[in-house]
């Protein structure tokens, strides 16, 4: 371990301690800190950052009261941005800073094929990266996720060995050395990159630019579909649409499949639907057991006690612990199906038959009624509930047109971004159009998210590049 020195007068040098014990500072210690460097560096009043070592567990300090001057020294002072968990995300994502040379702490080399898609919700930081570790029966490609942290600590701290959301993490990348958790998943491998850094001089975290991740930085190289979609934006519209159609045809047929088992009838599995869709994709499997659990002709059968009924049914669940908004908490979620099914006209949704923009529009309408529901959740529950029943049934007579848009997810924007540029207008291609917004879903799901970084094996971009007869005749390429 480097013996840090900050060449300061009176402060004497710091030195690694066998056992790693930390050091503790107050608010007050780090003020005194900060004038003393002032007096001493009038014309800075900041150190510059140190790479590489952890000061916060792993360093004794001689003189306490520079003890957090120093600390500070290393994740930047006052005028310096602080180090976080967010820039070894942006450093681990970005192919212009992430250093080539990458080892695991056993020393086999890495070699980053995709670093993964940016998790802007619970779980990994990173999923679906694609790794080369070379090994002693030569180089194997890794397929998982991979969790950002500062210090190998951290994984333990948070939690991470005891979630099965992690049991897939493939790579554990901190900024700080350190001993490997005991309860990473097996064959994962931990990589540190802090040390990588500490001959760059010029290095400060204040140079990354967080705001512009993970949008505005993806691969540098082009997507083989952009170029393609980006120059003809009636080819995107009409591909999306079509793809959205797609997707809702799979969701019709998979209701079909659930009514074939007569596992339950037509308005049990409507309510089943809905549930699940207010809980979200953290807790959907959550709602649907507690509709399960309080069928809908119970529900209905005692309305001053629905709320009750759901609630009661909700405090056995082990529910997901993403932090949530205070009316979108589970609880709060479910006392809204309550209100919805027992105190609104919802079940008329079930059959709809005006499904023309005015009658979607109208639609919606009823599902905002009680104003229990955002408007992106009830365009969303009409989209993934509502059409899907109405096309099983065959209430569709004419082309489905136009859906209400719903919420723009992260697998919208980031599928949206690699297939149209960075530089393409969402309100002019699809954001006004929930069909739209189902086509880039299934996009993601049927060709970016198992393909992707691979895109040149992908058949939507060999389609795109190189058109079938049948494909140029469609969209006229």
């Amino acid at each position: 371990m480097p013996v840090v020195e900050v060449r300061l007068p009176g402060l004497a040098a710091v030195e690694p301690v066998a056992g790693g014990v930390p050091f503790r500072c107050n608010r007050d210690l780090r003020r005194a800190a900060v004038a003393a460097i002032a007096r001493h560096r009038p014309h800075r009043t900041r150190t510059p950052f140190c790479a590489g070592v952890d000061i916060r567990g792993l360093v004794e300090i001689k003189e306490w009261r520079f003890a957090m001057s120093l600390k500070f020294s290393c994740i930047g002072l006052p005028k310096y941005e602080p180090l976080t968990e967010r820039h070894v995300q942006a450093i681990w994502y970005d192919q212009t800073m992430r250093p080539p040379n990458l080892r695991t702490v056993a020393g086999e080399r890495v070699r980053v094929v995709h670093p993964g898609e940016w998790n802007l919700g619970p779980g990994p930081d990173f999923t679906n990266a694609t790794l080369e570790i070379v090994r002693e029966g030569g180089p194997q490609l890794v397929k998982g996720d991979v969790e950002i942290h500062l210090s190998p600590r951290d994984w333990e701290a948070h939690g991470h060995g005891n979630d099965p959301r992690y049991a897939h993490v493939v790579a554990h990348v901190t900024w700080f050395e350190g001993p490997v958790p005991p309860t990473l998943p097996k064959n994962a491998v931990s990589i540190a990159l802090g040390h990588l850094f500490t001959h760059e001089a010029g290095f400060s975290p204040d140079q990354i630019d967080l705001a512009a991740y993970p949008f505005d930085r993806l691969p540098a190289d082009e997507r083989p579909c952009q170029p393609w979609l980006s120059a003809s934006p009636a080819v995107a519209r009409r591909l999306l649409g079509e793809a959205g159609l797609f997707r809702l045809g799979l969701k019709a047929r998979r209701l079909e499949l659930l009514l074939s088992n007569q596992l339950c009838g037509r308005t049990q599995l409507f309510y089943e639907e809905i549930m699940a869709a207010l809980g979200y994709k953290e807790n959907a499997r959550n709602f649907r057991a507690i509709a399960q659990a309080v069928p809908y002709d119970r529900l209905v059968a005692e309305p001053e006690n629905a709320a009750a009924a759901l609630l009661g049914a909700g405090s056995f669940v082990a529910w997901s612990r993403t932090p949530h908004r205070p009316r979108n908490s589970p609880s709060a979620r479910l006392a809204a199906a309550a209100f919805l099914f027992t105190q609104t006209d919802i079940l008329s949704a079930l059959d709809w038959t005006d499904f023309s923009p005015k009658g979607c529009r109208g639609l919606l309408r009823l599902l905002l009624d009680g104003h229990v529901l955002g408007r992106g959740r009830a365009a969303a529950i009409l989209a993934n509930v509502v059409i899907p029943f109405a096309l099983y049934e065959g209430r569709i007579d004419e082309p489905l047109a136009w859906l209400p848009p719903e919420d723009i997810s992260q697998p919208v924007r980031l599928t949206a971004f690699r297939l149209l540029g960075r530089e393409h207008s969402p309100m002019d291609l699809y954001a006004r159009d929930g069909l739209r917004i189902q086509g880039l879903l299934q996009i993601h799901r049927s060709f970016c998210l198992p393909i992707h970084p691979e895109c040149g094996t992908c058949f939507l971009s060999k389609e795109l590049r190189f058109p079938s007869a049948e494909a140029a005749v469609e969209y006229g390429t």
